[in-house]
């Protein structure tokens, strides 16, 4: 062999995998966003029934301010839930296999689903039928609680390090779409006559989860696992993963989770208590349910581009960013409710709520899964997001009747909390080290 041939330098991980990533991506990330679809299906699927129809199916003893009150704290107890199935689930995930824990949360989430819609109501069993509601509201939790930060540490675990904040916000597509279904799906159901729907026609919705299951789970069986783990699962000595995170860093933990706090509260108010708000200013359950799929179909493109925007100019100047700015929508939010314009509202949900409030989600991704070292990512960026759900989401709607109420009817005061939550999300952008580029792989997590 000639001493002047040339030498072939060895392969390094990043070089192979982007070699393989189109290949891998075909399965992988189809079966991570259909996981999403149906957590934020669910999910809305609830939070419609909640706003709409629970409170006299449910709590018919009430007064209808009282039961739609319980009706939302039924609905929040599936939040409070949520951080216990990020620390089960991502003890699962980090400790054996981030597609096993994946697997077991949708199973679990589309059950609880489906279970609701077979679920008697208060006139056939008496208080048993919230009794069992509030049961299935917290498996649902439990389920989602490890879902979709699964499905995008997964994703960002596997992509290139180039490109890991577009792709590992294409799960965020999932739960646009998922919202995008519910609506046209409540839109559809809860515009029909409404002996039909109290009778059983809301159980539809309900049962319709079951097909979202039998693919997510034939498209998840077929995706490959991370092989971030590999290295270091032979380990059987070191700490359970929720108490690595907060004895070695629960600053870290803290600041991540204030992260969520624009997603938590604003998304949420937008979702629940803006649907019942909006019927209350004379709109149409119908038209109220298509502001939101709007914003959901544009959020399909302003998710991925916003995670594309941190690969290119950085996570943390883009996560603050698009914080502060969403922090004003509440205000032009509500303004187009109280003027009674359906166009305007429409404007608003696909120029205001989609590119500024649900395009965190695709800037918030990478960022996370960067924050903590792989033997703790899934359990890390699960609680992370999950504690400040619990605070924020758990009685979000609650909340904001009675930041309407201390104001005296008008929203300013509810959409001055909104920009109070997506500032503190800003802060912890700022406060927190810019991770773009990190080794995945490295048990120390970026300083």
């Amino acid at each position: 062999m000639s001493k002047d041939s040339t030498a072939i330098e060895p392969e390094t991980p990043s070089d192979h995998t982007s070699r393989t990533w189109p290949q891998t991506r075909r399965r992988l990330v189809p079966a991570m966003v259909i996981g999403s679809i149906l957590e934020w299906y669910d999910m809305y699927i609830y939070a419609q029934a909640a706003a709409l129809l629970f409170g006299s199916l449910f709590f018919p003893t009430l007064s209808p301010t009282v039961a739609l009150l319980a009706s939302f704290a039924a609905l929040g107890v599936g939040y409070l839930a949520r951080p216990l199935g990020a620390v089960i689930f991502g003890y699962v995930g980090d400790r054996f296999s981030r597609k096993t824990a994946l697997i077991a949360t949708l199973w679990l989430m589309g059950l609880s689903t489906v279970a609701i819609g077979v679920l008697p109501t208060y006139a056939q069993v008496g208080i048993l039928a919230p009794t069992l509601l509030v049961l299935l509201r917290f498996l649902q939790g439990m389920g989602a609680g490890a879902e979709y930060a699964g499905a995008f540490v997964l994703v960002a675990e596997t992509a290139p390090v180039r490109s890991r904040g577009f792709w590992s916000a294409m799960p965020g597509i999932g739960v646009y779409l998922g919202l995008a279904t519910a609506s046209i799906v409540g839109a559809t159901l809860f515009s029909m006559p409404d002996d039909f729907v109290e009778s059983w026609g809301w159980r539809i919705p309900f049962l319709l989860s079951s097909l979202l299951i039998m693919v997510g789970m034939y498209l998840r069986s077929r995706t490959g696992d991370s092989t971030v783990l590999k290295e270091i699962t032979e380990d059987k000595h070191r700490r359970l993963p929720f108490i690595s995170i907060f004895t070695e860093s629960p600053s870290r933990l803290l600041l991540a989770a204030a992260l969520t706090a624009p997603i938590a509260f604003n998304v949420y108010v937008t979702l629940t208590y803006g649907l019942s708000y909006a019927v209350s200013q004379d709109f149409t359950s119908r038209d109220a349910l298509m502001g939101t799929v709007i914003a959901a179909l544009v959020a399909v493109i302003t998710v991925p581009l916003a995670g594309y925007c941190s690969d290119r100019f950085g996570r943390r100047p883009t996560y603050i960013t698009i914080s502060i700015l969403s922090g004003f929508v509440g205000y032009v939010y509500f303004a187009a409710l109280n003027s009674g314009s359906v166009p305007l509202f429409f404007l608003v949900q696909a120029l205001a709520v989609s590119p500024l409030v649900f395009s965190l989600t695709g800037a918030q991704a990478a960022f996370l899964v960067e924050l903590f070292g792989p033997a703790s990512r899934y359990t890390g960026v699960a609680m992370s997001r999950e504690l400040c759900t619990a605070i924020f989401t758990a009685f979000n709607a609650v909340v904001a009747v009675a930041l309407v109420e201390m104001a005296g009817g008008s929203t300013w005061l509810l959409s001055t909390a909104m920009l109070a939550v997506s500032l503190a999300g800003a802060i912890a952008a700022y406060v927190l080290p810019e991770t773009r580029g990190s080794d995945l792989t490295a048990e120390e997590i970026v300083r």
